[in-house]
């Protein structure tokens, strides 16, 4: 297939990790490319919403592009990183279904749109490139509205090029902070340089912290309104977001604010990878909860509905794992599985509470007697973990 030969060429700063390059890193030749594309295609104009934050992103993200394709928009979905293929990180949503592209689909619109000018790609970043090409391609799909959610920042990140009309700030978290800055309210700072002149509304997560307030209130340069949403707490991280989500697109289509009410919890699907239960018997839940504040939330809101279960954690190198492990600090852990393996990072000396449930692990069949045992599993850190999990449930399943 000539679209993932030539993807995964490219330089994937997700699997490197090597962020240097972020030092001297600059939009403005990728921003040429986008021009270049205008011009040559017929670009469809819909209505485009970018999603920045530290953790809600992506369920945010997924709820918008629902509740759009519910009302029976055409609803175009870039998110990442992804589960299992690239092709998940372009999806459309139809009838508040998502639709992941086919390949034969995806590799016909490379080879008519991308390959006649494949030399002007070819010093992309894995990233950048398929922000290009999902702009295309949803285009091609006619789209009439269209998420964008940020990768790491938001000043200096590529999807801030397809000049979205509207934007929405999640929760702000220490993440990445090598790259985005030391403190929350840096980080804030850059996840809302995603701002565009073009943009005509901020809709916010309310950071319950004034000195963000304060900056998401204030940063706008262009006098867009800016709105601060309260959250409704609900049991779970995912029904507060959707409720967030219902509010935030409220403001930006004000005309089907009564519609958009009207579509509860329940009609929506869940999205992928996020608290999403791999097997029943034992139970066995996937997030990819990699800072200590998504850890902090996922594992209290999972030990609210089991009294007892075990972990399963794998973190990247450039992680907080000390701040992940004080989290885990009186969990009502069974065991704790500290995944260390190809790629992922190691773990510190570990608080003292920890040290007779932990088990450092490199292998996965050091998983498979848990995964067979009787107490429910939660596994977080890292999207890298799901397909070793997925495998790892099917192989049992056989078994």
């Amino acid at each position: 297939m000539q679209f993932l030969d030539f993807l995964y060429s490219l330089q994937n700063i997700e699997k490197t990790r090597n962020f240097n390059v972020f030092q001297s890193y600059s939009l403005d030749a990728l921003n040429d490319l986008f021009n270049f594309v205008n011009s040559k295609h017929k670009v469809n104009k819909p209505i485009r919403i970018s999603v920045v934050g530290t953790n809600g992103k992506g369920s945010t993200s997924h709820y918008l592009a629902s509740l759009l394709s519910i009302l029976g928009y055409k609803t175009g979905l870039y998110t990442s990183p992804h589960l299992l293929s690239p092709l998940e990180r372009f999806q459309v949503f139809k009838k508040g279904k998502s639709q992941i592209p086919k390949e034969e689909e995806v590799e016909q619109f490379f080879v008519q749109s991308i390959l006649p000018d494949l030399e002007r790609f070819s010093s992309l970043s894995y990233f950048e490139f398929l922000t290009v090409f999902s702009y295309l391609f949803f285009s091609f799909q006619n789209t009439e509205f269209e998420i964008w959610e940020a990768g790491l920042g938001g000043r200096l990140d590529a999807t801030k090029l397809v000049q979205a009309d509207y934007a929405v700030l999640t929760k702000i978290g220490k993440d990445h902070s090598e790259i985005l800055g030391d403190s929350k309210e840096k980080i804030c700072k850059e996840k809302l340089g995603i701002l565009t002149s073009v943009c005509r509304k901020l809709a916010a997560m309310d950071p319950m912290d004034p000195s963000l307030t304060s900056i998401i209130e204030t940063f706008p340069k262009n006098q867009m309104p800016v709105r601060i949403i309260p959250l409704v707490g609900k049991p779970t991280y995912l029904e507060t977001n959707f409720l967030f989500a219902k509010k935030a697109l409220a403001e930006f289509v004000p005309e089907i604010k009564q519609e958009i009410q009207s579509i509860s919890w329940e009609e929506i699907d869940r999205p992928r990878g996020r608290m999403e239960v791999l097997k029943f018997s034992p139970e066995i839940v996937f997030d990819p909860a990699h800072n200590p504040d998504a850890i902090a939330t996922t594992t209290r809101e999972f030990g609210r509905s089991h009294s007892d279960f075990s972990l399963v954690l794998g973190s990247l190198p450039d992680k907080d794992r000390e701040g992940i492990l004080r989290e885990l600090e009186g969990l009502p852990l069974q065991s704790l599985y500290l995944w260390e393996g190809t790629g992922f990072g190691t773990f510190p000396e570990l608080p003292l509470a920890l040290k007779p449930l932990t088990k450092r692990i490199q292998n996965e069949e050091e998983l498979l007697s848990l995964f067979q045992g009787r107490f429910p599993v939660l596994v977080l850190g890292s999207f890298r973990l799901y397909g070793i999990v997925a495998k790892l449930i099917q192989n049992t399943t056989n078994m």
